[in-house]
């Protein structure tokens, strides 16, 4: 018997990993993706699968050129976003999608792909926002800077799209290190306790592990894979 995907252990469980940067905080209200990357955490080991800068179509404002580096000029003569669309579906083929507050990248990719016409992602992300909220609740603040810093993961890419999905892949990876010590295993163990509202947390300031320890609930979630898979068909060839 073939076990579901769902229960598939963590260990040989595939994550791609995805970072944007944009022109703007609301997806296509001043906001066009600026770059985008994914990186693969697969076995304990990662990789980048995809990047891109892009031509946004729009002109790059200053704050988000200090903040990025990145300059109109640079971006000049760039693809756009659809022309790359079929390699980022490519890397995002059977595998978790992640992201550090993820529903801020899911946005912007349905948006661009919903102004070219082809069709988005389906289902729901796994943040790591939450998962840090969830597993290490000693932790006041959550940004990536912050998280990265607990875990001792380096980022020398800032706010550039390959750097922030690599961190983000390394956080991803220390943080099912942790839920593995609190007895979560499965792909669908993690997503159990992602989900979990917080107010069903049982907070420890000693050890942020205890607060995860037995709290798993293993019933059956035959929804849990669709939910979080983005298929190959969710972004076209």
């Amino acid at each position: 018997m073939t076990s579901s995907p769902a229960s598939e252990s963590l260990e040989h469980a595939r994550f791609a990993v995805v970072d944007v940067e944009t022109t703007g905080v609301r997806a296509l209200h001043g906001g066009r993706i600026l770059e985008v990357a994914v990186a693969i955490l697969e076995g304990g080991t990662i990789h980048l699968a995809f990047e891109a800068l892009l031509d946004p179509g729009t002109p790059i404002p200053l704050w988000v050129a200090r903040l990025t580096g990145i300059t109109d000029g640079m971006v000049a003569g760039r693809p756009r976003f659809g022309d790359v669309v079929g390699g980022l579906g490519r890397a995002l083929d059977a595998a978790v999608f992640v992201a550090h507050n993820a529903r801020f990248d899911w946005r912007f990719l349905a948006a661009e792909c919903a102004a070219i016409g082809v069709p988005a992602p389906v289902g729901k992300p796994l943040c790591t926002v939450r998962l840090t909220r969830r597993l290490v609740p000693e932790l006041r603040h959550r940004g990536l800077d912050h998280v990265a810093a607990f875990f001792g993961v380096e980022n020398p890419a800032r706010h550039r799209a390959f750097g922030d999905a690599l961190a983000t892949a390394q956080v991803l990876r220390a943080l099912i290190g942790r839920a593995r010590e609190g007895g979560v295993e499965t792909l669908e163990d993690l997503v159990l306790l992602h989900d979990r509202p917080r107010h069903r947390q049982v907070r420890n300031a000693e050890c942020g592990m205890r607060s995860i320890e037995g709290s798993v609930d293993r019933r059956t979630t035959s929804h849990c894979n669709s939910a979080l898979r983005a298929p190959h068909s969710a972004l076209p060839e």
